[in-house]
């Protein structure tokens, strides 16, 4: 996961209204207990077991009706445990710059069409010389990354009635970090679709639920200059999820991602499941 993961709408086509400004707080778990080779799951002798959890501070702002700056500054542990014992890194992560430009608005009787381009970088605020008993943690259980790692994406939301519709490309250039790492470059693919399965007349609650396809492709990471074997993945997710909105200025929202496909290079864990709670406020 990353410091993007968190916020609320971060990677929907409609931007904040102007002069506008969320804040909001969003908690994410990803687990990985599986161990894997290429597509198959394969014994796991030494019961190696990884837990990430961030929690996300995030602030939009709508600087105009098509513009929104977003800042996300997440607190990130990270723990790899098996049958010797256990290793932890916990603190500060990489914060998170962004904007996004909506660069076509279509409105129609009962819908609307917003595409955007998001744009921005995860900086090296993160920590990345934690010690546990005495010895320094590897690259993949540091808060930080110790890079500057520039990110982009063209995002799509289409409203018809009660049903809506989204799609994103992502993808993400890390560079080389602390401890001459360089975790491989990220691409996501994802299309959703969600249906206003409870809609009261303003100021009245409303909700969503969602359904949505991922894939992910993440090229292998090098050491020093050197590729790093057992990395790198291509995955296929099912996410779903429920939002909703108790208030206008309130936003509320879960979702459950499962694994449909993973192909893994060499042997490594891969992800069981990955769960976000946000919480938003608007003024």
């Amino acid at each position: 996961m990353s410091a993007q993961s968190g916020g609320i709408e971060t990677f929907a086509g409609e931007t904040l209204f102007a002069e506008g400004t969320r804040v909001s707080l969003t908690s994410l778990v990803e687990q990985k207990d599986t161990l894997r080779s290429g597509t198959s799951s394969v014994k796991n002798p030494r019961n190696l077991s990884y837990t990430e959890r961030r929690e996300v501070l995030g602030i939009d702002h709508g600087l105009s009706r098509n513009l929104t700056f977003t800042l996300l500054v997440p607190r990130v542990s990270r723990r790899l445990s098996g049958r010797a014992g256990a290793l932890r890194g916990e603190g500060l992560g990489d914060v998170a710059v962004m904007t996004k430009w909506r660069f076509l608005h279509h409105t129609q009787e009962r819908g609307a069409t917003h595409v955007s381009l998001v744009t921005g970088v995860e900086t090296p605020t993160g920590e990345t010389r934690e010690h546990d008993g005495g010895v320094r943690l590897p690259p993949g259980l540091q808060p930080g990354s110790g890079s500057w790692d520039p990110f982009a994406a063209v995002v799509a939301t289409a409203s018809r009635g009660l049903w809506r519709f989204d799609a994103s490309v992502f993808h993400k250039l890390n560079r080389t970090g602390d401890q001459r790492y360089d975790e491989g470059d990220l691409t996501v693919l994802e299309a959703a679709v969600a249906y206003r399965f409870l809609h009261e007349q303003y100021p009245g609650p409303s909700a969503s639920a969602r359904l949505g396809l991922q894939w992910r492709h993440q090229e292998r990471d090098h050491a020093a200059g050197r590729k790093v074997l057992a990395s790198g993945a291509e995955e296929y997710f099912l996410r779903s999820g429920i939002s909703w909105h108790p208030a206008p200025a309130w936003d509320l929202s879960i979702s459950y991602d499962v694994p449909l496909r993973q192909d893994v290079r060499a042997t490594q864990l891969s992800t069981d499941s990955r769960l976000k709670l946000a919480l938003g406020l608007r003024f």
